[in-house]
């Protein structure tokens, strides 16, 4: 008797001083508080969406609360915005969560504030979402406002350890795989011209050289990747170094009348000098994506240059020049090649000069066309103003590409670029607006 006499005094001590006990786990969740019309005038139906949003929040916010493990105590459902001091004084014995939501450009801003028990420190988080990502958000971002707690919660989970973030760095030899299909091809290559060569035309022979010739080179691709690292501008520069010089070689061999067995010999000759020379070149530095393209670009330039240079020589229009178009892919691969070593170019740009070498090969080509109606007998002096109309449209139209844009870059001490775009708008409920698709190219030049 004495005992129970004893805590009942305690108790009506404690009770007459005004003292409460705190219960941390219990939480009070305010309404999602909406802009008033002179905070932020809206049209009707805006509005009537944004209390719709705000209905929805406080359903997410109520499960989200209790996940917690908090116990949910759901307060008046007037929407007025409360103020920082009275958030304060209702959080003398549990937590008070006070949701806010307003509309900001295409998605919402959610911002929810929070006071733990006893404490006069505003907990806050706010953050831009969309609609379709509502529930998602509303529940990261609460569970952020209570962990922010110095403590953790009694009988709660313990807030999670920050991740650790990694810097990310760009993965070795990123032309490997480029590498590794040219480098096979060529292989490949390699065991045809070899299978052919020998004068042997028994497929018996040539599918098992093919392949073994493929193995070769795509195994030696990753061995070269492993020990160094290949970057995608290295990988394409080496495939100009084998491919135009092989184009060339064949070509060359045809127009001479060189036998068949012997003309993909001559491919082979002429792409061991240019994989050797390019190896040579990306040795001394790294090649840019730009200077790969370039090396490209020089030799299809270069093919067609050399093709409608020996049609102009011979007069004709009907004729394969293949010994033009076998000197020029040479001379263009191994020009623009060296060129590539000396100035620097974005790959980007070299797109936009091959496409104004284009349009002024075409600009040529009709500017000149009525030289070819005037008489259906073919004249060979009109087919020479025809093909150095073709050739000098060429010409001109790749340097006007190459001053523009190199003036561009100037300007904005940046290279040029052009990047293709495509993006998917999402509804926006409050604007009353539909999605829809839009696609396009941007950049500068």
């Amino acid at each position: 008797m004495r005992n129970l006499a004893a805590v009942a005094a305690v108790v009506a001590t404690l009770l007459a001083s005004g003292v409460t006990m705190a219960a941390p786990n219990e939480a009070v969740l305010l309404p999602t508080a909406v802009p008033t019309k002179a905070e932020l005038p809206l049209q009707p139906e805006d509005a009537e969406q944004l209390a719709k949003v705000a209905r929805q929040l406080d359903s997410i916010l109520s499960e989200a609360v209790q996940d917690l493990g908090l116990t949910l105590t759901v307060s008046n459902r007037t929407r007025v915005l409360p103020t920082d001091d009275a958030l304060v004084e209702r959080a003398r014995d549990s937590w008070i969560i006070s949701p806010r939501v307003s509309p900001e450009g295409n998605g919402l801003r959610l911002r929810i504030v929070a006071v733990a028990p006893g404490e006069n420190v505003l907990r806050e988080r706010s953050q831009r979402v969309d609609l379709q990502a509502l529930e998602i958000r509303a529940n990261v971002m609460m569970r952020d406002v209570v962990h922010s707690s110095r403590a953790p919660l009694e009988g709660g989970p313990t807030p999670p350890a920050p991740e650790r973030t990694v810097e990310s760095e760009a993965p070795r030899s990123q032309g490997r795989a480029v590498l590794a299909l040219n480098a096979a091809v060529v292989g490949g290559y390699v065991g045809f011209s070899l299978q052919r060569a020998s004068g042997s035309v028994d497929p018996r022979l040539t599918y098992p050289l093919v392949a073994l010739g493929t193995g070769i080179g795509l195994g030696a691709s990753m061995l070269v990747a492993d020990e160094w690292d290949i970057t995608l501008g290295d990988a394409w520069f080496l495939s100009a170094g084998a491919w135009w010089p092989i184009a060339s070689g064949v070509l060359i061999a045809k127009s001479y009348d060189v036998p068949k067995e012997d003309r993909y010999v001559y491919g082979l000759v002429a792409a061991s000098a240019g994989v050797t020379l390019s190896v040579a070149a990306v040795s001394a530095k790294p090649m840019s994506e730009g200077g790969a393209l370039l090396a490209h670009s020089g030799g299809a330039a270069g093919t067609l240059l050399g093709g409608l240079t020996q049609m102009a020589y011979e007069g004709k229009t009907d004729i394969t020049p293949e010994r033009g178009m076998g000197y020029g892919a040479g001379i263009g691969v191994l020009t623009a090649g060296a060129l590539a070593t000396q100035v620097k170019v974005t790959s980007s740009r070299m797109l936009l000069i091959d496409l104004a070498a284009s349009l002024g090969a075409l600009t040529g080509a009709a500017a000149a066309s009525p030289l070819l109606l005037v008489d259906e007998k073919e004249d060979p002096t009109r087919n020479r103003i025809w093909l150095a109309s073709v050739a000098a449209g060429t010409v001109i139209g790749g340097t006007i590409g190459w001053f523009s844009t190199r003036g561009a870059a100037s300007k904005d001490d940046k290279p040029a670029h052009a990047m293709p775009y495509f993006n998917i708008e999402p509804a926006n409920p409050l604007r009353g607006t539909r999605s829809f698709t839009s696609f396009g190219l941007h950049g500068s030049w």
